[in-house]
């Protein structure tokens, strides 16, 4: 790492550029905590100035070489702004979590580092004073689904969303939609009013989707996050049925809805792929595997899909270039399963082998608390058996107990262990200590993972 960051001072130096800008990416599936993490993320860098030890796994700040960080404004062309000052309001002004944020947003940082050389130049010219503008984009993990899309044809994905619609549970869901489709004959002219009703009826069957059902793996992303393409007219489309002969008239809403999938696939790759994703160092992604174990064995697979499909778009895979050094190869994703304090310290490493097992090696797994709520506790039974479990504050000031009984598996777990159901608290997040920082589990594993060239 030390001749990494010697080379990128040295290209710096020669090409008169005083700061390095390092791009990290924070996504996530639905509710696994993106706008904690970046909260506690900035509130830790710049607490950790005050007490190396917020961020002790981290060796740049652990070792003293974290010199500076101040938050850094945006240029008005530049993402919208997260909303850091708000975020910690929350957290600070009784003890509630900040608002979620439903759209792309982008939170600046300037630091000042040392990063030693290495061998007798090293010992000679000491370290080097880095300027490092750490950019955190914060973006909806429903768009990193869309990700597998981009390679297949309208009918392809037709086809796979309507035979998924018809299973158990998205068909409960589905009925409206599904209603409208079988009503509709898809060589009529194209009319608005058609389209826009069999496109709000598919968003809804997303939506209940992952709301009453826990489901993760739902696509497009935009029709559950659209934003700035909220309103668009090309997101007026859902899957359909092929018409007969596979010969669609000019001028249908079949032809035209295609058009539209089509549209939304280029959108998807000049206004997101190009400008943002291949333009990032490093990549986090975020899981709340508790949601998925606790909501059955249907949910659990599919978070599992999910998790294979965004695996697999952000596998690692230089071409030539990058393998000649001439050409940056993609990052190594960290994915992160969120809420580890609501497991005792004993069942992080099952709760780590877990998320593992699902993106099957494809990055880095790491149990994470952003923010830890809870504290571990034993607790004995009736008949005199002692269980590792945490307890925490919440709604109402009342402390809470939680624990899986047997533990959290290792792997995919067989249908038996669902038959059990669990109550997911929401535990309430700790007001930030006097020097702003906040306690946390693995967060400062996450960061030296995701960007060991700066912090490792």
């Amino acid at each position: 790492m030390e001749l990494q960051a010697a080379a990128s001072w040295l290209r710096r130096f020669l090409l008169g550029a005083a700061t390095e800008t390092v791009r990290l990416a924070v996504t996530g599936l639905a509710r696994a905590g993106k706008t904690v993490f970046v909260t506690a993320l900035a509130a830790n860098l710049l607490a950790a100035l005050r007490d190396p030890r917020r961020l002790s796994a981290a060796p740049a700040v652990a070792e003293g070489r974290l010199v500076s960080v101040n938050e850094a404004g945006l240029s008005v062309t530049d993402a919208p702004l997260f909303p850091l000052e708000a975020s910690l309001a929350a957290l600070g002004g009784g003890a509630r979590w900040p608002e979620p944020t439903r759209r792309l947003t982008k939170l600046a940082l300037d630091l000042e580092l040392l990063s030693p050389l290495p061998g007798q130049f090293g010992r000679l010219v000491g370290p080097l004073r880095r300027s490092v503008r750490l950019e955190i984009v914060d973006y909806p993990g429903e768009w990193l689904l869309d990700l597998p899309l981009l390679p297949l044809s309208f009918e392809d994905w037709s086809a796979r969303q309507l035979a998924r619609a018809r299973t158990f549970p998205r068909a409960r869901f589905a009925e409206a939609w599904l209603a409208l489709l079988a009503e509709l004959d898809v060589q009529a002219p194209a009319e608005e009013g058609a389209m826009r009703r069999l496109a709000e009826a598919y968003a809804a069957y997303l939506r209940r989707c992952r709301d009453e059902a826990a489901l993760a793996d739902l696509c497009p992303g935009r029709f559950l996050n659209p934003d700035t393409w909220d309103g668009m007219a090309f997101l007026l489309f859902c899957p359909l049925p092929l018409p007969p002969a596979a010969s669609p008239k000019a001028g249908s809403i079949w032809e035209r809805m295609r058009a539209h999938w089509d549209e939304y696939r280029r959108r998807t790759r000049v206004e997101f792929l190009l400008p943002h994703f291949a333009r990032f160092d490093a990549h986090v992604v975020l899981v709340d595997l508790f949601r998925a174990l606790a909501s059955g064995a249907t949910s659990f697979a599919d978070t599992q899909a999910a998790l294979a499909a965004i695996a697999a778009s952000l596998r690692p895979e230089p071409g030539l270039l990058a393998r000649l050094g001439l050409e940056r190869a993609p990052p190594r994703p960290v994915f992160c399963a969120t809420k580890a304090d609501y497991v005792p310290a004993s069942q992080r490493g099952q709760l780590a082998a877990l998320l593992r097992h699902l993106v099957g090696g494809n990055g880095a797994a790491i149990a994470l608390a952003a923010v830890a709520c809870t504290r571990d506790i034993t607790l004995t039974d009736e008949r005199g058996r002692v269980q590792d479990a945490v307890e925490g504050l919440v709604e109402g000031g009342r402390r809470e107990a939680f624990w899986f009984a047997g533990g959290v598996p290792a792997e995919t777990p067989e249908q038996t262990w669902f038959d059990r159901r669990y109550e997911v608290p929401c535990f309430l997040p700790p007001t930030p200590g006097s020097d702003g920082g906040l306690r946390h589990v693995n967060l400062d594993r996450v960061l030296a993972a995701a960007l060991p060239a700066v912090f490792g």
